[in-house]
């Protein structure tokens, strides 16, 4: 077992905020982009530096609930989070029973092969064990957090939840200055710690790839598409939360970062996932209330163009070779269906679609198959049994979310909505372009943040529902000295101010 640089600093870390589940959630925010580091490694497994707050919060809480603490949301969290921990329970029974069932019926992409890397026909391997042991702290992470989040906080300590959201752009800005930083080190051979952001064994690291003369970052991710997508992710959540006017000029500086750092990555998933948020933001700010954001939509639009502009003057009269690199970058994104990779991707996706049709819908089992995205992946794996129950989950939290329009959006809680609902949307749109499968504890996090915010927001608009136009009448005091039952009986009522 070996200790690395991350360990030492999160161990402290972890100990001084052993009793703040909020901190831990931002601490785990913020280390979800050292993704391809390693706090502890055992052999060829790394565990990731995010794990460590999350098994603290987990630590914490669990031992809250041990001693009989109670948290005011649940009656409301448990119906909301229900369908995903059933999907949970059905994707570990999958990948117990399917292998077993189904074994040498279809055919599988391992989770991780080794040379020469073609597909195997499918048997129980250790890597179904090693995918329900993710899914399952990742779940156990998701309930806690929606049952913690919906309290208000200790005296001295209240929860902000809006914090979470600030923590999350800390993360992009911190992503992208990393991102400069290799950037400079492939240009001017600046020294750059590839050791400690590079150390999970468990990971192929690709931080040598090119377009032209210009170097692909990759930054504290182990993949420029990784990255990128990140990157696109900040972009449309901090858009979004714009032209919902959410206060503070952070997230306007996220915005410009997040879309400069999907540039830097020259990631076509990472530009088609900016692509995309950016039409989905129009679109629900064109639908859901028109009126109010037209006018805002034209005039950030009209902004953004006069930076942009500006930006290019700058950049052609200052770096001119650039043109080149950047004109080498878009034939590599418009014409990313006839490279050699897309081909294998979409080899990879079609040989999943077989393998849940081969299994007669109910899938290969949870970590048996590794596809190239998705929505394919989620086939071959759970079927179309889990399938239905993910989009019948989806679809109860975008119906709740729509009933919550007409509060003000300027409420912290409306602001967690907002906020959440798009970081979970946008990890959707790049894990469907390129993603076999979501284990970021990020995004679990915000998923348990969503459905929190959803249940407080609807906490007080039942609160203010609840307020009557006319208080109920009190009954008149009788008289002093006046006795009750020497006066006929009669219905005297006032309305009390």
């Amino acid at each position: 077992m070996g200790i690395t640089f991350f360990f030492l600093v999160l161990a402290p870390l972890c100990l001084i905020w052993a009793t703040r589940p909020d901190r831990l959630i931002q601490l785990m925010v913020i280390m979800g982009i050292f993704e391809a580091s390693a706090a502890i490694t055992i052999g060829g497994f790394g565990i990731a530096p995010s794990i460590l707050p999350a098994m603290t919060m987990v630590a914490y809480i669990g031992t809250q609930f041990l001693l009989g603490a109670r948290y005011p949301g649940r009656a409301r969290v448990w119906p909301l989070a229900a369908p995903l921990i059933g999907l949970a329970g059905w994707a570990l029974l999958t990948s117990w029973l399917s292998p077993r069932l189904f074994e040498g019926r279809a055919y599988v992409w391992p989770q991780k092969s080794t040379p020469p890397f073609v597909i195997t026909p499918l048997a129980p391997t250790s890597s179904n064990l090693n995918q329900d042991l993710y899914l399952l702290l990742n779940i156990i992470l998701f309930v806690m957090v929606a049952l913690y989040a919906t309290r208000q906080g200790p005296a001295g300590h209240p929860f902000h939840p809006v914090r979470i959201l600030r923590a999350y752009f800390a993360s992009v800005l911190l992503a992208f200055g990393f991102g400069i930083w290799q950037f400079a080190s492939h240009v001017a051979h600046v020294p750059f710690p590839s050791d400690i952001l590079y150390s999970n064994p468990g990971w192929s690291i690709l931080t040598e790839q090119t377009i032209g003369s210009l170097p692909r970052i990759n930054a504290t991710f182990s993949e420029p598409s990784a990255f990128g997508s990140y990157m696109a992710a900040g972009a449309f959540c901090s858009g979004w939360l714009i032209l919902n006017d959410f206060p503070g000029t952070l997230v306007r500086i996220t915005l410009a970062v997040a879309i400069a750092g999907v540039l830097l990555s020259t990631s076509a998933t990472g530009i088609v996932s900016l692509g995309i948020g950016a039409l989905i933001v129009v679109f629900m700010g064109l639908t859901i209330h028109a009126k109010r954001f037209l006018p805002i939509i034209r005039r950030r639009a009209i902004q953004f163009l006069l930076f942009s502009v500006l930006l290019a003057v700058l950049v052609t009269v200052m770096v001119p070779d650039l043109l080149t690199s950047l004109s080498t970058i878009f034939d590599s994104v418009t014409n990313k269906q006839g490279s050699e990779s897309y081909n294998e991707r979409s080899s990879t996706d079609l040989d999943s679609l077989q393998a849940a049709i081969d299994t007669f819908g109910f899938g290969v089992g949870w970590g048996s198959n590794r596809s190239s995205s998705l929505i394919p992946g989620l086939l071959a794996a759970i079927g179309i049994p889990g399938m239905l129950g993910l989009l019948w989950f989806g679809w109860r939290l975008v119906s709740r979310v729509r009933s919550l329009g007409k509060m003000d959006r300027k409420l912290p809680d409306i602001q967690l909505v907002n906020g959440a609902s798009a970081i979970v949307v946008s990890y959707l749109v790049s894990a469907c372009l390129s993603g076999p499968t979501i284990t970021s504890a990020t995004f679990y996090v915000f998923l348990a943040l969503l459905i929190s915010g959803i249940v407080r927001a609807e906490s007080t608009q039942a609160g203010k529902a609840s307020a009557r136009l006319f208080p109920p009448a009190a009954r008149r005091q009788p008289e002093s000295g006046t006795d009750m039952r020497d006066r006929p009986l009669q219905h005297s009522w006032v309305i009390t101010p």
